[in-house]
């Protein structure tokens, strides 16, 4: 018995298995969450805190979306909402593909309240989750053409 459970163990998926990965999968993001049509390039990842690393699973806090999206035409649909709030943004948010700006608005507001006044061309964003109907909020910020976006799932 004890060797089975060694054998089963050992030969099981590792905690890189079990990781999710970003995507540049623009229908698979829109399947998800309700975004604009109007996208050119998507690149996306969705994510739990804590991270899974190996051993024994915990309870997941947090679950996180954040893309990076660069819309066909503007960015309007993704930034037309308030600036009067502060978003929680988890530990693990900057994630090493975003763009610099992106990345750092994300590292310098880890584990806080992200004041979206302090920072150009951000603000809160809505939207819903496709399967559910579920409304998730979170907010978005554009720079260049380009439109971070970050929305907690639960």
């Amino acid at each position: 018995m004890l060797a089975t459970a060694v054998v089963l163990c050992n030969s099981g998926c590792s905690a890189e298995d079990k990781k999710l990965k970003a995507s540049d999968d623009v229908k698979a993001l829109q399947r998800l969450v309700d975004l604009s049509p109007d996208l050119k390039s998507v690149r996306w990842e969705m994510f739990g805190t804590p991270e899974y690393e190996g051993g024994v699973p915990g309870s997941t806090d947090y679950m996180t979306l954040v893309a990076e999206v660069e819309p066909v035409t503007h960015a309007e649909s993704f930034t037309s909402g308030t600036n009067d709030k502060a978003i929680y943004i988890v530990p693990e948010a900057a994630r090493p593909w975003l763009s610099s700006h992106f990345q750092s608005i994300l590292v310098k507001n880890r584990n806080a309240n992200f004041d979206l006044a302090t920072t150009a061309g951000c603000h809160a964003y809505e939207t819903k989750v496709r399967k559910s109907g579920r409304k998730v909020n979170g907010f978005s910020c554009e720079k260049s053409g380009k439109v971070l976006v970050y929305l907690s799932l639960f």
